[in-house]
């Protein structure tokens, strides 16, 4: 079973490592309840329950698709959900977007039903506790798909680049020069470059707006800054691009996670969430307005 699965702390796991010797009865006693709340949830709405031995997760594969594809750590899995509360409350949820996250790279709850699924299948997995929750709850979810870094550049290349002149270096970084200046001065290490941007993940991630409010966007970053070509000051996918342009040339830029923030992603310390996931191949719009 893959090690994910450990990562949901069950009260049973860990919050009795912590706990007094009435609260170890008292929690204990309400973890027995949780579970006979769910097994009588899956006899009321006729689901098979199994249960998973190591995190305690009840759940059903109620879709199966037996010859579908098992994902790999750090692949992208695209998933719909719903989590909600036994009695119907509303947790959280996809909207028509589906959720795109690299699978085991950080702890979400999702990876145990990831680590249970193949591609294709849908599923209803039922958490007598979690950390965030000492009432059951349940989370409905479908695997749409899952896909390597190599398989994601190239689903992003033949759709964005379809019909374009496309460029390929030994890096693995993919370009098409979008707009060229024939007269531009060339862009040499050493240099400083002043360039504008645009840089999106492959996929859509989730992320509160101004207002609060959920959406789904691809763009991380965009602004312009000036830079001495070849010191490291930026990733190396983007000074590999960068270096492929004169000055008035614009490019679109693709590369993988090798060249860009790795298995360490960039996390946004004020929220706890990834601006950039771990193992994310990474896409620029690049345009270099002045070099000096």
């Amino acid at each position: 079973m893959n090690k994910s699965i450990f990562w949901v702390m069950l009260v049973g796991v860990v919050g009795l490592l912590s706990a007094c010797s009435s609260g170890l009865e008292d929690t204990s006693q309400r973890y027995i309840e949780n579970e006979n709340k769910v097994i009588q949830y899956g006899k009321a709405n006729n689901l098979t329950l199994t249960k998973e031995a190591n995190s305690g997760t009840y759940y059903a594969v109620t879709t199966p698709n037996t010859s579908g594809r098992s994902p790999k750590e750090t692949e992208l899995v695209k998933v719909f959900y719903t989590y909600r509360k036994l009695d119907g409350t509303l947790l959280d949820s996809t909207t028509s977007v589906p959720l795109g996250f690299p699978y085991y790279t950080y702890n979400t709850i999702l990876n145990i039903p990831v680590a249970l699924l193949k591609e294709g299948e849908k599923g209803v997995f039922i958490f007598p506790e979690t950390s965030q929750y000492t009432e059951p709850t349940i989370l409905s979810i479908e695997l749409i798909s899952t896909r390597n870094e190599t398989e994601q550049i190239g689903e992003f290349v033949q759709s964005k680049f379809a019909g374009l002149n496309v460029n390929s270096t030994s890096t693995g970084l993919q370009y098409v020069i979008t707009k060229s200046n024939s007269t531009g001065e060339l862009v040499k290490t050493g240099q400083t470059v002043t360039v504008t941007y645009t840089g999106k993940l492959l996929f859509p991630t989730k992320k509160r707006d101004s207002n609060g409010f959920y959406v789904y966007n691809e763009q991380f970053d965009a602004g312009s800054f000036s830079f001495v070509l070849g010191q490291g000051s930026t990733v190396a996918g983007f000074e590999e691009s960068v270096s492929k342009l004169k000055v008035g040339d614009k490019g679109n830029f693709v590369f993988p996670s090798s060249l860009g923030y790795s298995k360490t992603g960039s996390l946004d310390n004020s929220t706890g969430a990834y601006t950039i996931p771990p193992y994310s191949p990474l896409n620029f719009e690049i345009e270099v307005t002045a070099v000096k």
